[in-house]
């Protein structure tokens, strides 16, 4: 999985966590036809959602609203087209609406893994906030698929961030240091633009991204050292995301491309507030307080509803 990318019933915690890995592939198909017999061995929660309990853990409690859950998440077309992946942290939320995601994390407990078909339109547009990707315009259900790697209780959270917060104020300093010292060893004049570094190396045209649209990037991810640790040229895999989903990009990046316009190849310095954070990525790959570059070239940018 790409670095790049940026939420039973009885029984299930773990310590504050902030991952945003940022890249995945994206595979576009269309889901016009149904498999028959997809809901076999599955149990309906409410309206048109429906749950199966793949594995059961070693979690002494279910998740409850308020919780902090942290997740691997996998969504999928009703043909098990791949879309999305990725680690994510967030808080449950008390839903609208019956048979939504947050309330299917409550029937799980830290270490379970289950697979849940629900409504496409409601996930994307009433929970995630956005618009319907394009693919699932006819989809009556689209998968999710959900491993528990750790839930904490709301209480025990804010003890943890407060504890956190007085010791990254130290580390802060240190590293504002480190990024001054890489900025004029490569003799760079970056602007420092919404808590990020930005080096424009090509112009673009066009107007600028708005969330709702569809961009492909191309980005090489690398250490201040040099070092890369991700990059689509190598794979030969450009990357699309939807602006303004959630869970789908770490902060930075989603910072980085809303200044960009078609055709633009930059560089962005990111401090590792906007990056990976206090644990790095998920992959291990990027170690936790690292600052890191990213080179971007936008691609295309397809407009959304506006």
């Amino acid at each position: 999985m790409s670095e790049l990318r940026s939420k039973g019933h009885n029984r299930r915690m773990m310590p504050y966590m902030s991952v945003f890995s940022l890249f995945v592939s994206v595979i576009l198909q269309g889901c016009n036809s149904s498999p028959d017999g997809y809901l076999t061995g599955y149990t309906p929660l409410a309206a048109d959602t429906y749950y199966h309990l793949a594995v059961i853990g070693e979690g002494s409690h279910p998740a409850s609203i308020g919780d902090y859950i942290t997740i691997q998440l996998r969504y999928a077309t009703l043909q098990d087209s791949t879309f999305f992946t990725g680690l994510r942290r967030f808080q449950i939320e008390r839903s609208n609406y019956a048979g939504s995601i947050d309330e299917c994390f409550t029937l799980l407990s830290e270490g379970d893994s289950a697979n849940f078909y629900l409504d496409p339109r409601k996930f994307f547009e009433n929970t995630l906030q956005t618009t319907l990707p394009h693919f699932l315009d006819t989809a009556k259900t689209m998968r999710i698929d959900v491993k528990v790697i750790a839930l904490q209780d709301s209480i025990s959270y804010a003890r943890d961030k407060e504890a956190f917060v007085h010791w990254i104020e130290d580390f802060s300093a240190y590293e504002r240091v480190l990024l001054a010292q890489y900025i004029a060893k490569e003799r760079m004049n970056p602007h420092a633009v919404d808590s990020l570094f930005y080096l424009q190396k090509r112009a673009g045209v066009g107007d600028y991204p708005h969330d709702g649209d569809t961009l492909t990037i191309e980005f090489e991810g690398r250490f201040l050292d040099g070092e890369f640790f991700d990059s689509t040229k190598k794979r030969k895999e450009s990357f699309q995301f939807v602006l303004g989903q959630k869970w789908q990009v770490i902060d930075g990046v989603e910072r980085a491309v809303r200044m960009m316009r078609e055709g633009e190849l930059s560089l962005f310095i990111l401090p590792s507030a906007i990056a990976f954070g206090a644990t790095g990525s998920s992959t291990g790959i990027v170690p936790p307080y690292t600052p890191v570059i990213f080179e971007i070239e936008l691609l295309e940018l397809k407009s959304g509803e506006r």
